[in-house]
């Protein structure tokens, strides 16, 4: 492991340029990448339910609908929306009457029947139109063609991200060695989420399961090896006495062992999940595997290994601790604790010799 360290540390420029280049590659795939939303499409052919679902889709033409109430509406205005959208693209039949089953205490009930299937798009693009006109309108979505849960789930899943980060960046400011430490820790994390999400064009088509839950598991994984070996630069630094370059050689050396044995044990329980019979378990076993890959990659290759030589030039648990306790007790503080000499002390003066 000692050779493939030298070889990282002393290729470090190169390394990063082939990062660099392999970034922009991965915000292209990442607009390539096909997000499949139908979880039945993963069901094996032999089972009862797909052989069911393909029985019912063949004999039955189930068309996409949509009900709609707008409140606070005129039955004339009503009336007219009626007519704009009996006319949209798509539209296959849309009955609308003065009857309390449509109209009532100023509330209209849309019942729209599109000419596509439940999950065609002729049908989404058609229920899009139909909510754009009703732009500004006070309206109530009973159903629709169009399934939102995967957008509801990450929704969730940002947010739940927004308060991991938050939490991580206030346990890091109090336990690492720097500031700079915060800093490489994350975009450790950033470059792997984003070599991740861009290679999964490989796969063609993604489950939106694995594409929203993947960045979780790595957000824990890609600091987790960042910080091993960042502890690691730390002993080397602070042991052998040498410089930043050869610490991190050494660092490297030593993580790399440790990173791959945790990183491994990791991807062989996931790879199991490409056992299951519903083929989603081989989707996500297959992206969450390849996150640990590229989270183990990212922190042991290029990140820490350029940032690692300034990582102790800013002492942040210190700074932090220092200036808390300075702002709750600023009068308790006496002026000698901070300097370690007496304010007026002076030396004493030499006694007198006697006279012989």
């Amino acid at each position: 492991m000692k050779k493939v360290a030298d070889f990282i540390v002393d290729s470090r420029r190169v390394i990063l340029l082939l990062f660099v280049v392999l970034m922009v590659y991965c915000v292209w795939g990442m607009s390539k990448v096909n997000i499949e939303y139908d979880i039945t499409s993963y069901l094996p052919q032999e089972t009862d339910t797909r052989k069911a679902l393909e029985i019912m889709d063949k004999e039955f033409v189930t068309y996409g609908t949509a009900k709609i109430m707008i409140r606070n509406i005129p039955y004339a205005e009503a009336a007219e929306l009626h007519d704009k959208i009996v006319d949209t693209d798509g539209v296959k039949s849309f009955t609308f009457e003065n009857t309390p089953d449509y109209y009532k205490d100023s509330c209209a009930l849309f019942n729209i029947t599109f000419e596509g299937n439940g999950d065609d798009e002729l049908s989404a693009s058609a229920y899009n139109k139909v909510v754009k006109m009703l732009d500004g309108k006070e309206i109530y979505i009973a159903a629709s063609p169009v399934e939102t849960y995967a957008d509801d789930l990450q929704r969730e899943i940002n947010a739940v991200l927004l308060m991991a980060i938050g939490v991580i960046v206030v346990v890091l400011l109090f336990t690492s060695q720097s500031f700079a430490d915060v800093i490489v820790f994350l975009l450790t994390f950033g470059v792997a989420a984003l070599l991740n999400m861009g290679t999964n064009y490989w796969f063609g088509t993604i489950s939106f399961i694995s594409n929203s839950v993947c960045v979780i598991l790595q957000l824990a994984l890609a600091i987790d090896y960042a910080i091993i070996l960042s502890h690691r630069f730390a002993e080397e630094k602070i042991n052998c006495d040498v410089n930043s370059v050869e610490a991190m050689k050494e660092a490297l050396a030593k993580a790399i062992v440790e990173i791959s044995s945790s990183s491994l044990t990791t991807i062989a329980g996931l790879l199991a999940l490409t056992t299951m019979s519903l083929r989603l378990g081989a989707d996500m076993g297959l992206v969450l595997a390849k996150s640990i890959v590229c989270s183990m990659v990212t922190s042991a290759v290029p990140v820490v290994s350029l940032a690692s030589p300034v990582m102790t030039c800013v002492p942040a648990r210190t700074l932090t601790v220092l200036a808390a306790a300075i702002s709750i007790f600023p009068e308790s503080v006496p002026p000698e604790s901070m300097t370690g000499v007496p304010r007026f002390s002076t030396p004493d003066a030499p006694s007198p010799v006697p006279p012989t």
